[in-house]
């Protein structure tokens, strides 16, 4: 039976199958995009970048963080975008509003847990981490129904160690906010107080969307990179404009 209906409610959410959704990477590129281009199309944003949403009066559908660390630092603000903003379904792996049917828990196994898992039918229940957010988001989009992928900032271009970062334990912390961040598209979307784990974009991201596209393909899921700047090429290039017919 197909589990993707046009129309059914599932995990709170009205799906429609033939939608397509935009994931929201957090890359320098994502500064040149013209947010008014996706009016009428459901959007997934990812981490710190509430913080531009209200300077911008934008706010995307859904919303997720798949990082622990991420996550713990910004339990209050991420808890204000589920209580105070018109998103309309948060994606956290740490329990962080379980009474309010806007928020979307997510027990996330460890990266490597399984290789027998389809990309387009996660249970949140018992969800295999993709290794990058990115993929976690387009896994969990698919999960969803959704069949068209359109990925934006997704650069994978990482500068290791920015200005105004400490080491802190196993991560990096952030002693005052940086004048200028060259790893995302608004210069304080990482502010002093943050904690985060080192970018590995090289290393470890660019393997884990490799794998990922591999599985996504396998499922059916076409997912096409529309970010203007990226190392990433597993998947289709296309601008924003072809991508969405416009």
């Amino acid at each position: 039976m197909n589990t993707w209906i046009t129309g059914q409610k599932l995990f709170g959410v009205i799906m429609d199958s033939n939608k397509t959704i935009v994931i929201m990477g957090n890359g320098p590129s994502l500064k040149d995009v013209d947010f008014n281009i996706l009016d009428g199309f459901d959007t997934f944003g990812l981490n710190s970048a509430y913080r531009a949403y209200e300077r911008l009066d934008w706010w995307p559908k859904y919303h997720g963080c798949f990082d622990y660390r991420v996550t713990e630092n910004h339990r209050e603000s991420f808890n204000n975008l589920i209580e105070n903003t018109p998103i309309e379904k948060c994606f956290y792996i740490v329990d962080i509003n379980e009474d309010n049917e806007k928020f979307q828990f997510i027990n996330m196994l460890p990266y490597g847990t399984t290789n027998k898992w389809n990309a387009s039918a996660q249970d949140f229940a018992q969800f295999h981490d993709n290794g990058n957010s990115g993929a976690n988001a387009c896994s969990v989009a698919a999960s969803l129904g959704y069949k068209k992928i359109v990925l934006l900032g997704v650069d994978c271009n990482y500068v290791e160690f920015v200005d105004g970062c400490i080491e802190d334990g196993p991560g990096l912390k952030m002693e005052k906010t940086p004048d200028k961040n060259p790893n995302y598209w608004f210069d304080d979307y990482q502010q002093k107080g943050d904690e985060y784990n080192v970018p590995r974009g090289t290393d470890f991201h660019l393997p884990t969307w490799n794998l990922f596209a591999y599985r996504a393909a396998h499922a059916g899921i076409e997912i096409i990179n529309c970010s203007p700047i990226t190392t990433l090429r597993c998947f289709k290039r296309m601008t924003l404009e072809e991508a969405l017919d416009l």
